[in-house]
């Protein structure tokens, strides 16, 4: 036997072979006949967009198998494939954006040789029991340039206050001040970063909280790098103790806070930033003073991250730093409780800042939503209506689904990765439909606290 004698009769067996399991799926709905008594070519043109005819050649004779489906089940299926393939692209262009700048070498980014000086501002206001922890990691930070700590706490914290003193004995760059008791109709938040960032005396401010923890003594190096000639403002990221979360949506909580970190991150790096984290977030005094600090936001308690970055953020002064080590913990009391909170004061600050990204993420979503529909739809009227092909069209809907699931859950695992999150793989898909419905759910809880947010109403 020759090699391509051998060929032909592989390929024959496995023909067979197929065309044998798809008449068992299809419940013998299929027409069977010699090549004398049928022929594919013979069909009404009618016949010919709802029946594909497979031959199966024999040592005696030719056959066909035709499996009879409506032409608008197979333009469903197109449609579910057309669909999948798009959110597929809009997912790897995401990702390739992230890896791609993670991947680009000091000489390609270019960052400063001799680091500026920074004032820290750490807002301490809600987490004063959290101090003993953080401001050593921060102070023994391994950092060439000088480094000024101003902690704002609230003016009754006696406790605190003694002891700051204590650590002021020993490093002489600490300094303390404090929010005045009993201001209201102002947002705690921003008044306290105001007060810092005015007792600060150098040009450039980082922002944090008490209840951050640096991984490493490289942070605040790998933040102020950036800070060449043109760079104003330079975004980190943060992100809460994955593996102390162990309660009930966990899995959710991990996939909409990589989701929405990707989500602002890849426009930030793209020159369109729109938010950030005031946990880890970097910008020059002037800056502030040219708006006039938080004055167009003043009737919100938020908006020190997202608002106030619109109006200071534009396409060339802005950085991001996503290095592992630059990354902080955040540490909360209540994890499920603090991630509902962000969620809904994002929803509502999200009003006051670029609407495209929210635009995209929705579209996005309703592609993903509207090829399930299509999909759902073809197997329930092939169901009704030509239940002898069920088989095929659920053998294809269940390829179009993988042809989505398999690169969902790789492209997210491949987020989590450089976000230090851990990989969710096989229920990504599941959260891709879910995650729109709880969104809704949210914005309508959030427009009946819509008060709560406002300055008028006091903590």
């Amino acid at each position: 036997m020759t090699h391509w004698q051998a060929f032909y009769f592989n390929t024959h067996i496995s023909t067979c072979l197929i065309m044998g399991t798809l008449a068992r799926l299809s419940h013998n709905g299929g027409n069977w006949a010699t090549q004398g008594s049928f022929s594919p070519h013979k069909l009404r043109p009618s016949q010919k967009f709802r029946t594909f005819a497979f031959p199966i050649i024999t040592s005696k004779t030719t056959m066909y198998f035709s499996i009879d489906i409506p032409f608008y089940i197979w333009i469903m299926l197109g449609v579910a494939m057309l669909l999948s393939i798009i959110y597929i692209v809009w997912q790897w262009n995401r990702t390739k954006t992230l890896t791609r700048f993670t991947r680009e070498t000091e000489s390609m980014r270019g960052y400063l040789e001799e680091m500026p000086d920074v004032s820290i501002v750490v807002d301490a206001m809600n987490e004063t029991d959290q101090l003993n922890r953080f401001l050593p990691l921060v102070l023994h930070q391994d950092y060439p340039g000088r480094v000024e700590v101003i902690v704002v706490v609230d003016s009754n914290a006696e406790a605190t206050s003694d002891m700051l003193s204590d650590m002021k004995a020993h490093f002489p760059n600490l300094h303390t001040t404090f929010v005045p008791y009993g201001s209201r109709s102002l947002s705690r938040k921003k008044l306290a970063l105001m007060i810092g960032i005015k007792a600060a005396q150098y040009d450039i401010i980082l922002t944090t909280t008490a209840a951050c923890r640096p991984t490493n003594d490289q942070w605040l190096k790998l933040m102020m790098r950036n800070f060449v000639p043109g760079v104003d403002v330079v975004l980190g990221y943060s992100h809460y103790r994955y593996h102390r979360d162990m309660r009930m949506g966990r899995r959710m909580r991990i996939f909409d806070t990589v989701t929405t970190g990707v989500q602002w991150l890849t426009c930030a790096i793209a020159g369109k930033p729109h938010r950030g984290t005031s946990d880890n977030m970097a910008y020059r005094k002037q800056l502030f003073y040219n708006v006039r600090g938080f004055a167009n936001s003043m009737d919100m308690k938020w908006g020190e991250d997202d608002v106030f970055l619109k109006e200071i953020c534009n396409r060339t002064n802005t950085r991001v730093e996503i290095a592992p080590e630059a990354q902080l913990n955040v540490y909360y009391e209540s994890l499920r409780r603090a991630h509902s909170l962000l969620k809904m004061r994002r929803d509502f600050t999200s009003r006051k800042v670029r609407r495209l990204p929210f635009i995209l993420q929705g579209f996005m979503s309703s592609i993903y939503w509207l090829r399930f529909a299509c999909l759902a739809a073809a197997v329930a009227l092939t169901a009704v209506f030509n239940l002898n092909s069920i088989g095929i069209v659920g053998i294809a809907a269940f390829l179009v689904l993988l042809l989505t699931w398999i690169p969902s859950a790789s492209l997210f695992a491949t987020n989590c990765k450089i976000l230090q999150a851990p990989p969710l793989r096989a229920t990504v898909p599941f959260f891709i439909m879910w995650r729109p419905l709880v969104n809704i759910c949210y914005a309508i809880r959030e427009s009946f606290s819509k008060k709560s947010n406002l300055t008028s109403f006091y903590d």
